[in-house]
């Protein structure tokens, strides 16, 4: 094979580009911007950044099925034109729903950018063949894209690691000093330039020619025979082998089962439509019988998995993961019916109805993140409620006790509603503000101790079980930390394990930990003078933690509250614990491990 030119890959470029312009420039805007977010230092500002990156991570796939539809379908300038005004229109205005302070932002703004990402890499695999027919075309122009992006993929990956490891080697070899986000900036520069380009560089040119193509890939049958469908007989067995167990015992179905038998759905479809194009052949006649029999095996599948979903549903409410498992299971019963009932059986509706799917659940009332936010508060008005912690429309400190699984369920909402949507929806209820109001990096909801401790109530994680199990407990990373009157700093520290001592040769300081990791001492030891110690216990410092923050894994905990200091004439040492990991059991606190910078003084007598 001879291998291309460098004037010949050139030449490639510059007809991709052409092909692709808008595309390509999306992607160089994106990755500049992506550049200059991973180049920043220090704590998190409020950014317009953050806004133009998502909307370009939409627009390379969204704008690349508008560039490949518009060749397909022959559109003239006019049409051209006015369908790219509307995209980046789009764009703009989904560029809009993202808060410029995204590091203190509702979590469902990354979740919905996922799933519309989804969509819209759903929409380039069926939008240019929207038409009827061309079934065969678009078989083969969707393993064309699959097979290129898999190559990309993997170019990328070469390509990073070769220049890595010439990073690597500039700054062991020759001290140039690399900084660690270089590398990541490199990714960034590799995934939104290189790997776009050279994906865009294989779309086939002439879509239209592919109606005709015959050539089917043997390592794709040998794949989809040898490979998935074991997967698919492996998944049917045990599916239906729990199917009995359920009949026997007449329990209710897992919620596990339900990523099972998506999974064997999934598989099932995929192999189906790798071995489209041979199904006529007669060496695969029996590709055709294995589809029915597919179809019909998921229909008692189907009904199980809604009466998985169902409970689920009924005992913890709606959350985003269960909205879209509900959602999947309502296509997957589609495509049963539709597959069985069909006669052209047109494999277009598999990407078309999910790319469907995937907007639908991204916006509006009806969409996952409001239903989601409306059941969760919901259940939680409910609980409140029935523990009289919420009476005419306010919270106040619960006046009785309140059970162990009510106070974990209550403690799990509040913290799914930190994580996902923040407090709007339940701020009505407090008198005071639920959120944090940082200044300087803006403005975040408040942790879910503090939240739940103003119920009267101590904070229980979801796993917990009577109060027993790990709590970690971690600082805020952009807090500000006082360092005045100490003169040098060991960085980050692990302490747990076999971690236990450490020394520092060139300042001719050490420290060791005790096994129960609960007091460390730190020594100086200069050559020719007395060795000063300082030891540091640091069991007050965690019974305080404890006391505060009860069973939380608290996060962005002030710096100041998990520090402890102690000194001797001649030394002076402070701890900041950046995170804390705590098992409580039987009512026995051990510390686990911590992370930690160690601030220390000298003050020697001449």
């Amino acid at each position: 094979m001879k291998l291309p030119s460098v004037q010949q890959v050139l030449q490639a470029s510059s007809r991709t580009f052409f092909r692709f312009p808008v595309v390509l420039l999306n992607a160089l805007v994106g990755t500049a911007v992506a550049l200059i977010l991973a180049d920043h230092d220090g704590p998190s500002r409020p950014t317009v950044l953050f806004n133009i990156l998502f909307a370009t991570i939409l627009g390379i796939p969204f704008l690349s099925a508008l560039a490949l539809t518009s060749e397909k379908k022959k559109w003239g300038k006019p049409a051209s034109l006015g369908s790219l005004t509307a995209a980046v229109l789009l764009l703009a205005t989904y560029a809009t729903t993202i808060p410029a302070d995204l590091d203190g932002a509702p979590g469902f703004h990354l979740l919905r950018l996922v799933m519309l990402a989804a969509a819209v890499h759903f929409l380039v695999a069926f939008a240019p063949f929207t038409g009827k027919g061309e079934l065969n075309g678009f078989w083969h122009y969707n393993k064309a894209i699959c097979l290129r992006f898999i190559t990309a993929f993997l170019f990328s990956m070469v390509l990073y690691a070769g220049l890595a490891i010439a990073l690597a080697a500039l700054d062991n070899l020759f001290g140039m000093e690399i900084p660690a986000k270089r590398y990541f900036e490199l990714w960034i520069f590799i995934g939104g330039i290189f790997t776009t380009w050279f994906f865009l560089a294989g779309v086939p040119d002439d879509l239209d020619a592919l109606e005709g193509s015959t050539d089917y890939p043997k390592v794709l049958k040998i794949f989809a025979q040898y490979i998935l469908l074991p997967l698919v007989l492996v998944y049917l067995v045990i599916l239906y082998a729990y199917v009995g167990k359920i009949l026997i015992e007449w329990s209710w179905p897992r919620g596990w089962v339900s990523g099972l038998i998506l999974g064997y759905g999934t598989t099932g479809m995929l192999l189906l439509l790798l071995l489209h194009p041979i199904r006529d052949r007669a060496e695969n006649a029996w590709v055709k019988s294995a589809s029915r029999w597919f179809y019909i095996s998921l229909v008692p599948l189907v009904v199980m998995l809604f009466l998985a979903m169902y409970r689920r549903i009924a005992e913890y409410g709606i959350t985003e993961g269960r909205y879209i498992g509900v959602v999947l299971a309502i296509w997957l019963a589609a495509m049963t019916i539709y597959f069985l009932a069909s006669k052209t059986k047109n494999i277009k509706v598999i990407p078309g109805s999910l790319c469907g799917m995937a907007l639908m659940m991204s916006f509006g009332p009806w969409g996952a993140f409001h239903v989601s936010e409306s059941s969760q508060v919901e259940r939680l008005r409910i609980l409140l409620e029935q523990n009289s912690i919420l009476a005419d429309g306010k919270v106040r400190v619960a006046p009785d006790s309140v059970s162990f699984a009510d106070n974990r369920q209550i403690s799990s909402i509040i913290g799914y509603l930190h994580d996902v949507h923040g407090y709007d929806r339940i701020q009505l209820w407090f008198g005071e503000s639920l959120k944090e109001d940082t200044s300087w990096i803006g403005t975040k909801a408040k942790d879910p101790a503090l939240v739940v401790k103003m119920m009267g109530l101590d904070y229980v994680a979801v796993w917990q079980d009577g109060g027993d199990g790990n709590i970690n407990l971690s600082a805020d990373r952009g807090g500000i930390a006082d360092v005045a009157g100490y003169d040098r700093m060991v960085r980050s520290q692990y302490i747990g394990g076999i971690n236990l001592k450490k020394s520092f040769s060139a300042e001719e300081v050490a420290y060791w930990v005790n096994p129960d990791l609960d007091t460390l001492t730190f020594v100086s030891s200069p050559a020719g003078k007395p060795v000063d110690s300082v030891r540091i216990g640091l069991r007050p410092l965690v019974d305080r933690l404890l006391e505060e923050y009860a069973n939380l894994g608290a996060r962005d905990i002030p710096p100041g509250k998990m520090s402890v200091e102690a000194a001797d004439a001649g030394m002076k040492v402070r701890l900041y614990l950046k995170s804390l990991q705590i098992r409580r059991r039987d009512g026995d606190v051990k510390l686990i491990s911590y992370e930690a910078e160690i601030l220390y003084t000298i003050r020697r007598s001449p």
